[in-house]
């Protein structure tokens, strides 16, 4: 049997600004992710976990799932591998429904439930699971 020597990497594909702001909530991820990646628009499901540092200000996000009109398989592993790859400490989780309807399903709750619990295994702050439907949103946190 072989093994293989790895070399993990984080590859930046592009660079935005928003001069430092600190999230305060969960309006203003919407308004940064919907000007860049248009979720509020897009007519497939899409979810992306978004990186923060201690201060709340956003280190990086990526796209963890990809799906159909009505679901989008999360990769709770992907999210947390994302997470620690950026050396940030805090998560919120982001994704759209394109009925435009923002409600969420029994399946957002359970993955939320199993995100939240992973969270606290992994010592990491998970503030939020946002659902944009069309022009609103809403939070799977309670």
């Amino acid at each position: 049997m072989k093994f293989s020597k790895i070399k993990l990497q984080i590859i930046k594909e592009q660079n935005f600004d928003y001069n430092s702001r600190t999230i305060k909530s969960s309006k203003d991820i919407v308004k940064y992710i919907n000007e860049y990646e248009k979720l509020d628009k897009a007519t497939q499901e899409n979810a992306l976990v978004i990186c923060l540092n201690t201060k709340n200000q956003i280190v990086s996000y990526t796209e963890i799932g990809k799906g159909g009109l009505d679901s989008c398989c999360l990769d709770i592993q992907g999210i947390f591998k994302t997470a620690l790859l950026c050396n940030c400490n805090k998560i919120i989780i982001c994704h759209n429904h394109p009925s435009g309807i923002a409600q969420a399903s029994e399946a957002d709750i359970n993955v939320t439930n199993r995100i939240k619990e992973m969270a606290k295994i992994m010592d990491m702050n998970f503030l939020d699971h946002i659902i944009i439907g069309g022009n609103d949103f809403v939070s799977c946190i309670n």
